[in-house]
């Protein structure tokens, strides 16, 4: 019986965890009501969180521009589509969010 307990347990460990990971998309939007132009990078990562990718990075007259994007998703406007969030001299600059229709693997032919 206790074997089973812990079984269970495991189990729903497992579920909630990828739940977590697969719903990261759709809290994105409202994660980067908390995000401010002139952040560290550093400040940034701690609110939105380490899955990002790098997108990028340029030499401006100004400086080095370095650009990481997050995946982002609605499920109101069944869109997908990334945050793409610029810092120069590890400080935010800039960020937009592109968007697209979502990708619909359920169609049929």
């Amino acid at each position: 019986m206790n074997r089973m307990k812990w079984a269970y347990m495991l189990l729903v460990a497992l579920l909630l965890t990828g739940c977590g990971t697969l719903m990261q998309p759709y809290q994105m939007d409202g994660k980067m009501k908390d995000i401010e132009l002139g952040m560290t990078k550093k400040k940034v990562i701690s609110v939105l969180g380490k899955d990002f990718e790098s997108a990028g990075a340029r030499m401006t007259p100004e400086g080095a521009i370095e650009s990481i994007s997050y995946k982002t998703a609605s499920m109101m406007e069944d869109t997908e589509g990334y945050y793409i969030l610029s810092f120069k001299d590890g400080r935010l600059v800039e960020w937009f969010k592109e968007k697209y229709p979502a990708r619909n693997y359920n169609h049929s032919h």
